[in-house]
């Protein structure tokens, strides 16, 4: 009988050895995945209802009491820019998983910045035609 205790092995290392990648995230990719192409339709959704908001100028009438400058440029942003923001938040993702970093927020990051430059340009619709 030792009067020592027995020692287990070490421990795996948390991180990799330096020259190496960390281990891939299957759940982590997987939810990247799912949650980009959910957000994917999502942004495909907003775009398709963002061709109806040039129905926001019928408000205008004849006395041209609109800003027509800002109701154009606030309603190509509502239809173009949230698909770019989410766009960039996809190629972002797919470069992280790629890196092997945690990646499942960003999709969930883009959602939000698109739908916030989507809100924007909506309210700066309704301010240019005045309601």
């Amino acid at each position: 009988m030792t009067d020592h205790p027995s020692y287990a092995a070490p421990p795996a290392p948390v991180h990799p050895a330096p020259g190496q990648k960390p281990p891939v995230r299957v759940a982590d990719v997987v939810v990247s995945v799912i949650l980009m192409v959910l957000g994917g339709i999502v942004i495909a959704g907003v775009a398709f209802f963002s061709l109806f908001l040039s129905m926001m100028s019928d408000g205008c009438g004849a006395d041209g009491a609109c800003n027509y400058d800002l109701l154009g440029a606030a309603f190509y942003a509502a239809l173009l820019v949230p698909p770019l923001v989410y766009l960039g938040a996809v190629v972002w993702g797919v470069v992280r998983m790629v890196q092997r970093r945690l990646s499942w927020w960003v999709p969930i990051v883009g959602l939000v910045a698109a739908l916030g430059v989507w809100g924007i340009a909506v309210w700066l619709m309704s301010v240019s035609v005045g309601s």
